[in-house]
């Protein structure tokens, strides 16, 4: 079952239970590895510079990719984006005090 969001179906986004999978599984391997330095913890500051500079590897690879006259590397640019979007969905848990 994917996630609806919109008014109707023309306007909706679905997301698959394999994308939220992937993010919640960076979600929780970031956690692991910072501990109490990760997204969970700390000032809402600090959680936008981490989430910047996944945005940065995002753009990098984008930059890249167009300075180098190749394709983008669409696994690394799925790779970056699912740590976008942990990292995002782990600071809304926090802001939420999960």
């Amino acid at each position: 079952m994917a996630i609806r969001v919109g008014r109707d179906s023309t306007t909706a986004l679905l997301v698959s239970p394999l994308t939220l999978d992937a993010i919640q599984a960076e979600a929780t391997a970031a956690h692991a590895k910072h501990g109490p330095n990760s997204m969970l913890y700390g000032t809402d500051d600090r959680r936008f510079r981490i989430l910047a500079e996944e945005v940065g590897e995002v753009a990098r690879e984008l930059n890249d990719a167009e300075i180098e006259k190749r394709p983008v590397d669409r696994v690394k640019l799925v790779k970056e984006l699912i740590q976008v979007a942990a990292m995002a969905a782990t600071w809304i848990e926090a802001a939420e005090g999960q």
